[in-house]
């Protein structure tokens, strides 16, 4: 029986509690909170570091819909942020909260938690030292608005680059990884992070209740009183100029990201960091220049374009490729009047140099992105 059933219909029977049952349910819940990112941690081969990255993910799952939740009181919530990594050693604890998925992953944390004390304690210290700056840097920006960019990349190492780090310490300590300098960890996760807010700028803004959000002040305010204002007509220009912004910004990280990737080694570990690399840039060079970004969740014209990055992400060639070529193809959507197409275009002349520098554009085996359709 699976903790999904035992909680929605109860059987009246002794439920079991055995380890293979806690693991059980975090695979089976970690495709219902995210399916693309576990369609990555569970390809791992080595069992140690693919329920080491799932288990870690979960619980900081569960952080992150805490944060996240703005029906819970300011007053309620922060203690609650600030002191999550003593609950690792607490299998009473509970706090339920969030919705769908969420709410069931929450319900379930004595599971997770569970989990987390059978991994060996090399394991446990990477993730609860994760889970612990984590939480108390939430803790620090929850009543805080983002005002600069220092700021921001400070919140993006709490709210990811702290999980990247943990990967690959994982990774290092399981099967031997090469540690890589921790400001290029926080670059793998500030393109990540800021193509995310870059995308769900129209998700976040129409959510009821309404959640925080992670704009820079000192970036949107030289364009607008209110973020809700660039969804009005008469800020489109001033919008796509922020939105133009905002990504020529979030490429400044890309040739960290490809120096970070280049030091992986296993071809599966590998694949779960380069997949959503290439997702990302792909993202930025969506959302590059497009208004609808203010108006809809946009999305890629190709209907097969996910499915192509996961296929066909399986080298460090695939990725020079795939950024060299999606270079190519932003460089064409660039706005000459733009205040910052220059900017751009330098960012875009770099990553693709770093490409060609690469010396494996000529040898690759496959192209993911085939047309300017896969961008528009």
């Amino acid at each position: 029986m699976t903790a999904v059933a035992a909680l929605a219909k109860p059987s009246g029977k002794t439920l079991s509690t055995s380890t293979e049952d806690h693991w059980n349910y975090c695979h089976q819940m970690l495709p219902k909170v995210s399916k693309s990112f576990a369609a990555l941690v569970l390809q791992i081969p080595q069992p140690q570091l693919r329920d080491s990255i799932c288990n870690m993910y979960l619980l900081l799952r569960n952080l992150d819909t805490i944060e996240d939740d703005m029906q819970i009181p300011a007053d309620v919530k922060t203690p609650v942020l600030s002191d999550y990594h003593h609950f690792l050693s607490d299998n009473d604890w509970k706090f339920i909260c969030g919705t769908n998925a969420d709410r069931e992953l929450t319900q379930g944390h004595h599971h997770i938690q569970a989990a987390f004390m059978n991994l060996d304690s090399s394991s446990q210290e990477i993730i609860y030292d994760v889970t612990k700056k984590m939480s108390q840097g939430m803790a620090k920006f929850m009543p805080k608005e983002i005002e600069t960019m220092s700021e921001y990349e400070e919140y993006t190492m709490f709210v990811h680059g702290l999980f990247m780090s943990g990967t690959l310490k994982l990774g290092h300590v399981l099967i031997g990884e090469d540690l890589a300098d921790d400001s290029l960890s926080l670059s793998m996760a500030c393109l990540h992070q800021k193509r995310h807010t870059i995308h769900s700028y129209y998700e976040d803004v129409t959510e009821l209740p309404r959640r925080k959000m992670y704009w820079v002040r000192e970036i949107w305010s030289k364009y607008v009183n209110k973020l809700e204002d660039f969804q009005h007509e008469e800020n489109s220009i001033k919008a796509v100029q922020l939105l133009n912004e905002m990504i020529t910004n979030a490429l400044t990280h890309v040739e960290d990201c490809l120096d970070f990737m280049c030091k992986i080694k296993d071809p599966y570990f590998f694949r779960f960091y380069a997949v959503p690399r290439v997702a990302s840039i792909a993202e930025l060079a969506l959302c590059y220049n497009n208004l609808q970004v203010f108006r809809t969740l946009v999305k890629p014209k190709s209907p097969d374009l996910k499915e192509r990055i996961f296929d066909r992400t399986n080298t460090m060639a695939d990725v020079y490729g795939a950024f060299y070529d999606i270079s190519c193809l932003l460089k064409s959507k660039v706005n000459n009047n733009d205040p910052h197409a220059a900017e751009t275009l330098n960012r875009l002349e770099a990553i693709k140099q770093k490409c060609m520098d690469s010396a494996t554009l000529a040898t690759r085996k496959s192209v993911i992105f085939e047309s300017i359709e896969d961008i528009i």
